[in-house]
């Protein structure tokens, strides 16, 4: 929380953030973030300010990214202010946008990250500047109250596709008292 801000004029705020989950409407969550970014990327000017919260949750990794990094460079195009929440470091990792370049700037929230096994991640509600390194997921799970075989589990995957290497499958999945079930 801020106890100012300072925000020049603006012809307009286009927000893309997350809505309600309802069966009501016949579209996927994908789909209505779509809706919603194509009406952003028609209406933008100059002087608009774009407020986008975590673009691409309900599809593939990969669409999300390619879909919120075209629209990011789009809207750096027509130079308006844009705030962009994302979990999508792999934008800046794979080198699809680029910090401090073509009117991209990547800043990131502080957290006080734990020590030990016993303390929890803390947020600061500070941003810094550059690309974060982790979406600290692992963190969150942990404080989520995700088991230890769980969290075990995501890191063995976490660390396979950094690496590049082939997931193993779990033996135990088999087993019916697995809590992979």
């Amino acid at each position: 929380p801020c106890d100012c801000a300072r925000i020049s004029f603006r012809d307009q705020i286009l927000v893309n953030f997350g809505d309600i989950e309802t069966c009501s409407v016949p579209q996927s969550t994908f789909q209505r973030d779509l809706t919603q970014m194509a009406s952003i990327l028609r209406r933008s000017t100059e002087h608009s300010l774009i407020l986008i919260d975590e673009f691409g949750k309900g599809t593939a990794p990969a669409s999300g990214i390619a879909v919120i990094t075209s629209a990011l460079q789009r809207l750096a195009e027509i130079k308006c202010k844009v705030v962009c929440t994302t979990h999508f470091l792999e934008m800046f990792s794979l080198c699809l946008l680029e910090d401090c370049k073509n009117g991209i700037k990547a800043v990131q929230m502080s957290i006080h990250a734990p020590e030990s096994n016993d303390d929890e991640a803390v947020p600061l509600f500070k941003l810094k500047d550059g690309v974060a390194s982790s979406s600290a997921g692992l963190i969150c799970a942990k404080m989520a109250g995700l088991s230890d075989k769980i969290l075990g589990r995501a890191n063995e995957i976490i660390i396979a596709l950094k690496e590049g290497k082939q997931i193993r499958p779990l033996a135990e999945s088999l087993n019916a008292n697995s809590p992979f079930q």
